[in-house]
């Protein structure tokens, strides 16, 4: 009878995928840190874009006046381009009234420009009453510390609180071939953050602390 050494070699075998997964798991977390690390200053080109439009309303507000996404998001991107004009930047919008586009053409109107930076402002939504304050997300694209220092600006503002840095695969932030971010400025289904949100004082506080974050990024 022939025999075989069948349990030496699944430990060969055990050990070999050990080592490879070790290897696997080092490259991604050293690319993990290197996209995370580098930070995107050169750019003179900021696409605003503001959230949703036309049939698509996106988030509402639970109470009266019923505040809509696709308005407040627009309002607030009118300003932020206006502030990032001012100070020398080239700036295109994705929408300037109340339209609907396609999300992959955000994305290709961002993708079009070079030296650029896109921008996506949204107010956020959930089935809990409680969760307020501002998320700032990004494509890792050079943006982990623009995105940062919005997050920062944004969560000093009264009412707010910091909700943290974040990355998803949202389509315009994975469509984006350059840096991009995704910016939910308050939560519509929390009253105090909706009732801060009626206020044109504080869509124009939050359109000036998400420019200066642009601005201070490029001066860097």
């Amino acid at each position: 009878m022939i025999t075989f050494p069948l349990f030496p070699k699944i430990r060969r075998w055990r050990g070999a995928l050990f080592v490879l997964a070790l290897v696997a798991v080092s490259c991604f977390l050293s690319g993990c840190a290197s996209l995370r690390y580098y930070n995107v200053t050169d750019f003179d080109t900021v696409v605003v874009d503001p959230g949703h439009g036309g049939h698509d309303s996106g988030a509402s507000s639970r109470g009266r006046p019923r505040l809509l996404e696709k308005d407040l998001a627009l309002d607030v991107g009118r300003r932020v381009a206006a502030k990032l004009r001012d100070a020398g930047f080239r700036v295109v919008m994705t929408r300037r009234d109340d339209r609907f586009i396609p999300l992959d053409q955000r994305a290709e109107c961002s993708n079009s420009y070079r030296k650029s930076v896109f921008v996506s402002i949204h107010f956020n939504d959930s089935v809990r009453r409680a969760p307020h304050g501002a998320e700032v997300y990004h494509n890792r694209q050079g943006t982990w510390e623009l995105a940062g220092r919005i997050e920062d600006f944004l969560s000093a503002m009264p009412g707010s609180e910091r909700r943290g840095v974040k990355t998803a695969r949202y389509r315009v932030l994975r469509k984006s071939e350059g840096p991009a971010l995704l910016v939910e400025c308050a939560f519509l289904s929390n009253p105090g953050d909706a009732k801060r949100a009626a206020s044109a004082a504080w869509r124009e506080e939050a359109a000036s602390r998400i420019a200066r974050a642009i601005i201070l990024q490029r001066r860097q």
